[in-house]
């Protein structure tokens, strides 16, 4: 294996949120060690945090969620910039756009002397939507891909439709199941002296339909048939330059459903909260899941990739048919009704989460990854 001697690492992403929920301690970590840290990000609140870290940011504006011409070329044309202004020995995408342009300009830049990582956090709107979007982001990763040395999937549903498809070849594929989060900011809670009759539900995502805004509605209305004072909370910040955005007015005006807009602690609502309900068509592996296991609050959500990872079905929470409003209304009512049962569920969701979920794991695996591509980077102490 050829070390890279360089001491610039780039991360690029559609937003700063990506960088600074999951992989602040990586940032820190190169940072501590010496090394240059670029973003190549939105001009946004978590991107300016890691910039008081130390890293440089430089903007750059990805088309979200589909297909825009002249916003791709752009930002094609500004990651060309960049990487031939740095000339990073690592660059590591995430998301699509990222992933795949990155990939792309990485390679004809430098050649063989940077390393390029993917992570696949997820297929989103492009594969949920499907017909010509799926067909046009299917392509851009048979494209990219193979010009990368290491792509990383947080989940198997995602990583064997990626090698069915052969967009990945074995040797330069692994599997980290999630970006894991800080348990030392989730304590277990013990919900179980909380009022029988004023159940809350809640979820935890942005405004997006593809999050189950309409399903979320349609299970709130079917409960409160049974339990009329059951509150639903729906958390999380409105997206509207995503094609899939859902108004937060169109959630203010669903009976029964509150919306408590983005919060910047989510802890004391998931105090509040007996049952975390996740109907999201597909995700990467969802933070929300694993915050709440680490609370020990049980989840109710679709059998799809991503939530399966999070979600031990009988274990720690309910799985049910995608887009089963009806299967899943039963299950919430049978955890509503079921306090000791809650209970049993949250405290397997909390050993879960210290079995799987923990970040400094997952740090851990990242790190070696970028060792054994010849980056020179120690594991942190």
């Amino acid at each position: 294996m050829i070390h890279i001697r360089n001491n610039t690492a780039l991360f690029a992403a559609n937003r700063g949120y990506a960088l600074k929920s999951s992989r602040q301690d990586i940032i820190r970590h190169f940072l501590d060690q010496g090394w240059q840290v670029v973003l190549a990000s939105a001009d946004d609140g978590e991107c300016h945090d890691l910039v008081a870290l130390g890293a440089t940011l430089e903007p750059v504006t990805f088309s979200r969620g589909g297909f825009s011409l002249t916003t791709d070329i752009l930002a094609y044309r500004r990651l060309r910039e960049i990487y031939r202004r740095y000339r990073p020995a690592l660059v590591h995408h995430f998301h699509a756009k990222p992933v795949i342009l990155g990939s792309l300009v990485a390679r004809q830049q430098l050649g063989d002397q940077v390393r390029v990582v993917n992570s696949i956090t997820g297929l989103g709107h492009a594969f949920v939507k499907g017909g010509w979007v799926t067909q046009l982001a299917s392509a851009g990763y048979r494209w990219a891909l193979p010009k990368s040395d290491m792509t990383v999937f947080q989940n198997r549903d995602d990583q064997a439709l990626f090698q069915t498809n052969g967009w990945v070849m074995p040797v330069r594929q692994r599997l980290i199941v999630g970006s894991g989060i800080d348990l030392s900011l989730f304590d277990f809670m013990d919900r179980y002296d909380h009022d029988p009759e004023t159940p809350v539900i809640i979820m935890l995502g942005r405004l997006l339909g593809q999050k189950g805004t309409a399903e979320f509605a349609a299970v709130a209305q079917r409960v409160r048939e049974q339990y009329p004072r059951a509150r639903f909370v729906w958390a999380g910040e409105e997206d509207p330059v995503h094609p899939d955005a859902v108004q937060a007015e169109w959630l203010f005006a669903q009976p029964g459903v509150e919306y408590a807009g983005r919060l910047a602690d989510v802890v004391p609502l998931m105090r509040e909260a007996d049952l975390l309900l996740f109907p999201s068509y597909r995700e990467g592996v969802p933070r929300a899941v694993m915050e709440a296991a680490a609370t020990g609050l049980p989840t109710v959500g679709f059998d799809v990739p991503g939530v399966r990872e999070a979600v031990r079905h009988g274990e720690t929470g309910y799985l049910v048919a995608e887009r089963n409003v009806e299967a899943m209304t039963q299950k919430v009512i049978e955890l509503i009704a079921s306090p000791e049962q809650r209970l049993r569920f949250g405290l397997q969701a909390r050993e879960l989460a210290v079995r799987e979920f923990d970040m400094r794991q997952i740090q851990a695996a990242y790190f070696t990854t970028y060792q054994e591509l010849g980056i020179d980077i120690p594991q942190p102490e």
